[in-house]
């Protein structure tokens, strides 16, 4: 049977004229294929703009995380940079303190003055090198407070190691380290191999004798050789720690080297409580040079006078008034830090 379509004839003739137009656009595949392509590009576009976006957020990110690295390392360098002026200022005060104990003046007030002008011009150098660098770095020179002591000194490097009296056995400190602490510091003897004693039981010595026990360095040469043997508080008997081959060799005794060099076992006074008396034995059989600084603020502790050449002398062995310690302010500042402590120098005193 015939499909028949009947057309309203009161219609508009351009209504019935435009049916069949609507009807090829829908079925025009051309007309498809760019409305598929509108959306792919809008898709293309939308993705490309969260890509940048995402772009933009790690990068942004990136630099906050970086900036807060960058304060944390610079706020941590700056702390640093604290830490060692302080350091450094313990240093130098320290410095200008044996510099002007070892210029030998004949009375306590004059070593105590030309310390402290001496640490002004430290202060001085000091802080203008840090002003350069937008930092305060201060050593407080009216907090200056010094601890009394006395320099034993020997600089007659062709003498033994006798008293002043010519004494091989001899005192040169009673009761050091009664006022708390080792009581000594900076001990360094520089001696000549050629003069030593070549056995152990005959070696010069030096020696820590405490109430109870006694602490012993034995220096002597061994076969070609410049060897320390200690004993350590109630130990029996002295073992050879370190050795070094040369003509002459500096044993610093609290600060435990031999020839510059570190040796672990060279603690002074191991073992033994203060307070003691320091002398030394077969000192016939030791030549060269040697110094020592006495804390002697404490009653107890009395260096053997009789025993040295006073202040002003030439003569070796001799004392002279001497700061054993320093103890100062300091002020470091920058933008992001502010730092005010107290310190105390007394250099080459054992720990």
């Amino acid at each position: 049977m015939a499909d028949v379509r009947h057309r309203d004839r009161g219609g508009d003739a351009a209504d019935d004229t435009n049916w069949w137009r609507e009807d090829a656009r829908r079925a025009d595949p051309r007309r498809g294929g760019r409305d598929r392509r509108d959306r792919g590009q809008l898709i293309l576009v939308t993705g490309l703009a969260i890509a940048v976006m995402l772009v933009a957020l790690v990068l942004l990110l990136n630099t906050v995380i970086y900036t807060q690295n960058l304060a944390t390392r610079g706020a941590e360098v700056e702390d640093d940079a604290a830490v060692s002026f302080r350091q450094e200022a313990i240093a130098g005060v320290g410095e200008v303190v044996d510099a002007e104990n070892r210029a030998e003046y004949d009375t306590r007030a004059k070593v105590e003055a030309n310390v402290t002008e001496g640490v002004e011009r430290y202060d001085g150098l000091a802080s203008r090198y840090r002003a350069e660098r937008s930092t305060i770095a201060d050593v407080n020179e009216s907090s200056l407070a010094y601890t009394d002591g006395r320099i034993l000194r020997q600089t007659n490097a062709s003498r033994n190691f006798t008293s002043a009296g010519e004494s091989s056995s001899w005192t040169l400190v009673e009761d050091a380290g009664a006022g708390g602490g080792p009581g000594v510091r900076g001990f360094a003897l520089t001696v000549a191999r050629e003069n030593l004693s070549d056995a152990k039981s005959s070696a010069f010595t030096v020696t820590a004798d405490g109430s109870s026990d006694d602490w012993e360095a034995r220096i002597y040469d061994d076969g070609g050789a410049i060897t320390v043997a200690v004993k350590n508080g109630s130990e029996s008997n002295a073992d050879p720690v370190c050795s070094v081959t040369k003509s002459e060799a500096t044993v610093d005794l609290t600060s435990g080297t031999v020839g510059g060099v570190r040796c672990p076992a060279l603690v002074w006074a191991k073992g033994v409580a203060a307070p003691y008396d320091v002398t030394f034995d077969n000192a016939a059989d030791a030549t060269g040079t040697y110094g020592v600084t006495v804390n002697t603020s404490a009653a107890g502790t009395d260096v053997q006078t009789a025993n040295f050449a006073g202040p002003g002398a030439t003569s070796s062995p001799r004392w002279a008034p001497a700061v054993y310690a320093a103890q100062f302010e300091i002020h470091f500042e920058t933008p992001n830090v502010e730092f005010h402590t107290t310190v105390r120098s007394a250099p080459g005193e054992p720990r």
